[in-house]
């Protein structure tokens, strides 16, 4: 079947995830195999070594839930954002409301948690991330990574996985940081607004999913 896959769709990986060898020897499921994909020529396609581990079962645009990546700076809105859009059976993975959740005492601020606290809400935010974006139900994962590397993103866009930038303007980020945020999180606006001159002015664009139901306010880290 592989040899079949090969000499039907060609020899480029169809993935080419950061990394990619680009040469295809392996086949991979479109829908994976845990999702009730057929182990039918027509839903492989090509692939090479490295893509095909780095995947795994995660779903693809079209094939089991949506995942909208939500980026943004520290205190743009991106968690009220998507509970203006979310629908019941979405699933959200947002840093902050994690870490709180595993507090049975909740301090007086948001986003200000232990060390301790926090190291348990990352192992369970990249839980979270795992399982959801396997997920073949037809919901939208409303995943918050804030300020994602070049290689996320990458990642992020060859699984067709739909990126929304919310961002007010720098001056209203500033002062919604100053005044509820720790004051660490002024350092993350000013690498925000580095890597994204673009987005000096404001600018917030509205997302609406189209058809289908379509990804947490993620630590600025990740």
């Amino acid at each position: 079947m592989t040899e079949l896959v090969l000499e039907t769709y060609g020899r480029v990986c169809w993935l080419q995830l950061p990394g990619c060898t680009k040469l295809a020897t392996t086949k991979d499921h479109v829908i994976p195999h845990d999702h009730g994909g057929p182990d039918t020529l027509e839903n492989y396609r090509p692939a090479c070594k490295h893509c095909n581990s780095k995947r795994q079962d995660r779903v693809l645009t079209g094939y089991g839930a949506s995942v909208v990546v939500v980026i943004g700076p520290p205190a743009a809105g991106k968690t009220t954002w998507i509970l203006e859009r979310a629908k019941p059976g979405d699933v959200m993975i947002d840093m902050d409301r994690i870490a709180r959740a595993l507090m049975p005492v909740l301090p007086d601020a948001t986003h200000e948690y232990p060390d301790h606290v926090r190291h348990v809400a990352i192992s369970a935010r990249k839980a979270a991330i795992r399982r959801a974006t396997r997920l073949r139900e037809r919901v939208t994962v409303w995943l918050i990574h804030a300020l994602p590397p070049a290689e996320d993103l990458a990642e992020y866009r060859a699984f067709g996985w739909h990126i929304e930038t919310i961002d007010p303007g720098r001056a209203v980020v500033e002062e919604r940081t100053r005044t509820m945020r720790p004051a660490a999180q002024m350092q993350q606006v000013d690498r925000w607004y580095a890597e994204h001159p673009e987005h000096l002015a404001p600018s917030m664009v509205d997302y609406v999913p189209a058809g289908a139901q379509l990804a947490a306010d993620a630590s600025p880290d990740w």
